[in-house]
């Protein structure tokens, strides 16, 4: 078997990397009437803070992204190696001026040419925490995403020349906006559009991801061969943490050893996630659809695989189909740098494995180039498909 490594000069496709938002991204094309939506202040100790709605966003702790931390800094936290019990802000060390390859489309081509990265899904930073902040205000909330997402295809490009595709954010909370704007962009060339993983929260009530009030929504993504992914977010989870005593604040490196170990911000909303679009049938419906889960890992697969085939076992007659069999045919996952990726191939087919460097965060690879590493002792032939194909394949882009 041949099992070498590829050379650097393959052409990486890689479905994780990451812009710095600026000032004015949610607000360069946002309708007058939700200026108080999102909106920058002043502390009285000079840091500039962001509000959104009436809330303080607490994502992240330096919504400017200037300083940030530089590329891959929490390696040895994320791989689980932290055995000094270093805090986060520790490990990252010292921040660095933002660098313009950020935030600029040209010199990040170059970069991407430097990282041997032929194609590449750009996706954004600040935005995955802007709907738990405000599902509580439809209109305001998707005022904010629909001027981010003209600002991102100013600025990027929705799929300019086959190299950056950056897809537009999106909610579910208004079903008829998030149609008419999901029509927009198909026209305006989207390969690929991203959601939260997690229930829609709507003021009258919480809803599937499968219910029946979305159905025009994936019909149209699916007829388009639009493809969906659900990257990590602020996915309201945190309050499943009160019933415990924890804090129910989302915030980066605020994790507590419960909260880490339940998993409340990864595991369980992208496997609740896609346990609802299989179980609410919306593959049997739309069985065009095509959904990519990045920056989740694939810790979540092997236990929410034994749950469907209990689930199928019991009552099969609940079911379209069988539910492992629309998982395999429906999903792509992009693992964690982290995850080891020999189980998962005993559990997926490496034609739905997607590489995703997570480039320039702090919890991704320094080098785009370096998690081939990690694939020593796979076939090339599966090599190059996780690495590149599999990807210019999902989003029909030549290498």
């Amino acid at each position: 078997m041949d099992s070498s490594l590829l050379g650097p000069d393959f052409a990486l496709a890689d479905v994780d990397q990451h812009f710095y938002e600026s000032a004015d991204s949610f607000t360069r094309h946002l309708d007058k009437r939700f200026s108080q939506a999102f909106r920058w202040a002043k502390t009285e100790d000079g840091r500039t803070r962001l509000l959104i709605g009436d809330r303080l966003f607490t994502m992240i702790s330096n919504p400017t992204f200037d300083p940030v931390a530089r590329p891959g800094a929490l390696i040895e936290y994320f791989r689980a190696e932290n055995s000094a019990g270093s805090d986060g802000r520790k490990l990252i060390g010292t921040l660095e001026p933002i660098r313009p390859e950020y935030r600029d489309r040209a010199l990040r081509l170059d970069v991407l040419e430097r990282q041997s990265v032929a194609q590449v899904c750009m996706l954004p930073t600040l935005a995955l925490g802007i709907e738990e902040l405000l599902h509580d205000d439809p209109p305001a909330l998707h005022a904010v995403l629909d001027s981010f997402n003209r600002w991102i295809d100013d600025e990027w490009g929705y799929n300019r020349d086959g190299r950056i595709i950056a897809p537009p954010v999106f909610s579910l909370v208004d079903p008829g906006a998030a149609e008419r704007e999901l029509r927009r962009v198909i026209e305006a060339g989207t390969r690929m559009i991203v959601l939260r993983p997690a229930p829609v929260v709507s003021p009258g009530a919480p809803r599937s991801l499968g219910d029946p009030a979305h159905d025009r929504f994936w019909a149209m993504a699916a007829e388009a061969g639009v493809v969906v992914a659900f990257h990590a977010a602020d996915s309201g989870y945190a309050k499943h943490a009160k019933e415990w005593g924890e804090s129910i604040t989302f915030s980066t490196f605020s994790q507590s050893p419960l909260t880490e170990t339940l998993a409340l911000h990864v595991d369980r909303p992208v496997s609740d996630t896609i346990a609802a679009l299989i179980c609410h049938g919306v593959f049997d419906r739309h069985p065009a659809l095509r959904v990519a889960t990045v920056e989740l890992g694939s810790g979540w697969i092997p236990d929410l695989l034994r749950r469907f085939r209990i689930a199928y076992g019991r009552i099969p007659q609940t079911f379209g189909k069988d539910p492992i069999e629309a998982f395999h045919e429906h999903i792509w996952v992009a693992p964690f740098q982290e995850d080891n990726l020999a189980p998962l191939l005993d559990l997926m087919r490496p034609e739905r494995i997607l590489f995703g460097s997570d480039w320039p965060h702090p919890e991704g690879l320094v080098e785009p180039m370096d998690y081939v590493k990690d694939l020593a002792g796979i076939k090339v032939e599966s090599q190059r498909r996780i690495m590149g194909d599999n990807l210019r394949e999902l989003i029909d882009v030549a290498a």
